[in-house]
């Protein structure tokens, strides 16, 4: 019985310390992080309520199209009837009710029903646009953030392994110092103690970096912070040439698509403008119900049918004036489209450029790399035959941690490139 309470207890103890240690050790691929910013992020739930609002305006719209129906109905008491005496003339008695029915139709409004159902219509699309771009922004700032973390967690290494030499060369110059009592030794002794403090100065301020870097990673995220990050798969870079990117980018970019609408939305507003100084036409129907006690002789339901004319005779100059600023607007719209059409361009060519430095440098720091780690493993063999001085072995790790941390920068920025330039194209998020 002893046996069977020891091995209950041990399931229960397993079950409580193992469960969460084994969601602890969860994995987050980056897909994990745009998903989680994606769907909890304060700036997407915004861009996602613009649409809705959107949805509801295009709703409106369709409003002025449709037949209006309203019903009124009214009670009123009066003090004394007219006249007071009474008689078969009436006209006000003690107590009245009144009801109506009355269906209204547009039948021309000068064409700004239809011009407001379509700038509707285009606010929405635009809307969309923005919810797009909004999602584009969101995941290359998840993106920079996530790979800001995994850059602070191979400084932490660096830095880590730059230590251990350096506490490596501290031995050295120890057993040195002891068996050697030179000023020479003691030297090395003191420099070597100066470069492990150095060292650990770095490995803090990495700590420090990689512990900022969750944080951000977070904000964007709602991600528990101190998660295990995957590492991406590498990215491949786009193979067009500038000229392709920049047509690409024109036909896919959001923001280049609302500047277009924008134009479209001022034209139709121009319409809309005009519309509101045309003849308005409309068609009326209706009944009306009255009842008064004493009763009087207008008592009556009455049915009725017709149409109503409305035409603006002078507007001292309205008209005109109201044109003129909304032609203007669509020629505001078709400069801002213009200018935002040689800014995309201009942003194409700058990540395109960039991703080829960047591209240029990272193969750069690798053939640096080879020659740092080779130079070190030489180096140091040659130190520990009491062939070469401490400061050349110093030197020699020195270079090789520079070498790291440039191989290591060049790696994530190239892969931050490649995703600037899908943003500047309209692309990112959009390869699925």
């Amino acid at each position: 019985m002893n046996v069977l309470r020891v091995i209950i207890l041990a399931v229960v103890f397993c079950t409580v310390w193992v469960a969460p240690a084994e969601a602890d050790d969860k994995i987050y691929t980056i897909d994990d992080a745009y998903r989680a910013a994606l769907g909890g992020n304060e700036i997407v739930k915004i861009a996602e309520e613009d649409v809705i609002q959107s949805e509801s305006r295009v709703d409106q719209a369709w409003t002025y199209l449709y037949p209006r129906l309203v019903a009124h109905g009214a009670y009123t008491h009066f003090n004394e009837t007219l006249p007071p005496e009474g008689g078969p003339f009436l006209f006000q008695p003690r107590e009245q009710y009144q009801a109506s029915l009355v269906l209204t139709q547009p039948l021309y409004t000068g064409g700004r029903t239809l011009a407001a159902l379509r700038t509707a219509q285009k606010m929405r699309e635009a809307s969309s646009d923005g919810l797009s771009l909004t999602r584009q922004d969101m995941m290359l700032s998840v993106a920079e953030a996530y790979y800001g973390v995994l850059k602070a967690q191979k400084a932490v290494e660096i830095s880590k392994r730059s230590l251990e030499r350096m506490e490596h060369h501290k031995e050295i110059a120890e057993r040195e110092a002891a068996t050697r009592k030179t000023k020479a030794n003691r030297s090395a002794l003191l420099r070597a103690n100066s470069l492990v403090s150095q060292a650990r100065i770095a490995l803090e301020r990495d700590a420090h970096g990689l512990t900022i870097a969750h944080e951000k990673l977070s904000l964007l995220t709602k991600l528990p912070k101190d998660i295990q990050l995957a590492e991406p798969k590498q990215l491949a870079p786009q193979t067009e040439s500038l000229d392709d990117l920049q047509q690409a980018a024109l036909k896919n970019r959001d923001d280049y698509a609302t500047s277009r609408i924008n134009k479209n939305i001022a034209e139709e507003n121009v319409t809309i403008v005009q519309g509101g100084h045309y003849p308005q036409l409309s068609a009326l129907a209706g009944a009306q119900y009255q009842d008064s006690q004493p009763a009087i002789f207008t008592d009556a339901t009455t049915y009725y049918a017709g149409l109503r004319l409305t035409v603006p005779i002078f507007e001292g100059g309205l008209m005109n004036a109201e044109v003129s600023e909304a032609r203007s607007r669509v020629r505001q719209a078709e400069l801002s489209s213009e200018f935002l059409r040689k800014s995309i361009e201009a942003d194409v060519q700058e990540a395109y450029v960039n991703l080829q430095t960047v591209s240029s440098v990272l193969d750069t720091a690798k053939l640096e790399m080879d020659y740092a780690k080779g130079n070190y493993e030489a180096v140091e063999g040659l130190f520990s035959e009491g062939l070469l001085s401490s400061l050349s072995l110093i030197d020699a790790e020195q270079a090789l941690t520079a070498a790291e941390r440039e191989l290591m920068n060049a790696t994530y920025d190239r892969e931050l490139a490649i995703l600037r330039l899908r943003k500047s194209i309209g692309m990112l998020g959009k390869e699925g």
